[in-house]
């Protein structure tokens, strides 16, 4: 019999991140309020180690602590990631009979991602029928530049919202023509917003032509953005514009069918 990954790996576990993890799973729907004591008995821990979970957790905004009633509760972090958890799951759903249509014109890589935490992060693919497979696995995460999908969700972000994405993730060389000068940069994120679609070659993988456009939701917000990847042969030149117009056709009817009303 197939062990799984935790079964094979036992000692890839961190103990510690198993006994907070293990508080959390207390909370249900039924019950969603309890003291230091009542969560020490559920867990068979001592009270020293669950107070300092706590403690922990408190300060991270996973838990709330009421002073009053002297009982935790699940914080507003589990609040803010479940909406992130939510939202993905929704948009994919919505995204994908388009995605699979466009993969019926495409015969290229066709990628989806959002922005997490200041991270590019993958959400959906279609593998194409090209040789060249892209190692762009879904929930993969990446530099927020990074590449068609990276560019095109931050040419959409607020001059502030750029300038600390590239101070915590300094633009790096990863190809032959990757832009490594921040105004540079922010240069071609203006012009992506003018055009409404990226086209870069050789930026994230070398020899490797993208082209991306954003998706807008109901209130016209960027919360994501799709994108094919193509191997850069003389022959794609001519198709170039094709390609451009596919992608943001279908950007666009994802933007419709997730009730945005600003765009023909």
């Amino acid at each position: 019999m197939k062990l799984n990954r935790f079964e094979e790996y036992p000692s890839y576990s961190i103990r510690s991140i198993e006994r907070a993890l293990k508080v959390i799973d207390c909370f249900t729907g039924e019950k969603n309020l309890f003291t230091m004591g009542e969560l020490a008995h559920l867990t068979n821990l001592s009270k020293s180690t669950v107070f300092r979970i706590l403690q922990t957790l408190e300060k991270h905004r996973f838990i709330s602590y009421d002073h009053e009633t002297n009982r935790y509760s699940l914080g507003m972090k589990l609040f803010e990631l479940g909406g992130i958890v939510s939202s993905s799951l929704s948009l994919r759903k919505i995204a994908s009979r388009f995605l699979d249509k466009l993969e019926e014109k495409i015969s290229h890589t066709i990628l989806m991602g959002i922005l997490e935490d200041g991270e590019l992060v993958y959400i959906d693919k279609r593998e194409g029928k090209e040789a060249l497979k892209l190692t762009s696995e879904i929930g993969k995460r990446r530099p927020p530049y990074y590449g068609m999908l990276g560019k095109t969700l931050m040419a959409y972000l607020s001059e502030k919202e750029v300038d600390e994405l590239l101070k915590r993730y300094p633009l790096k060389k990863i190809a032959s023509r990757s832009i490594t000068d921040p105004k540079k940069f922010k240069k071609s994120l203006k012009q992506i917003q003018k055009k409404g679609y990226t086209y870069e070659w050789s930026e994230a993988v070398e020899g490797v032509m993208g082209i991306a456009a954003p998706i807008r939701d109901h209130r016209g917000i960027v919360v994501s953005a799709i994108g094919v990847a193509i191997p850069k042969f003389n022959k794609e030149k001519i198709e170039r514009e094709k390609f451009i117009k596919l992608v943001m056709d279908t950007a666009n009817e994802i933007s419709r069918a997730l009730g945005f009303k600003g765009r023909d």
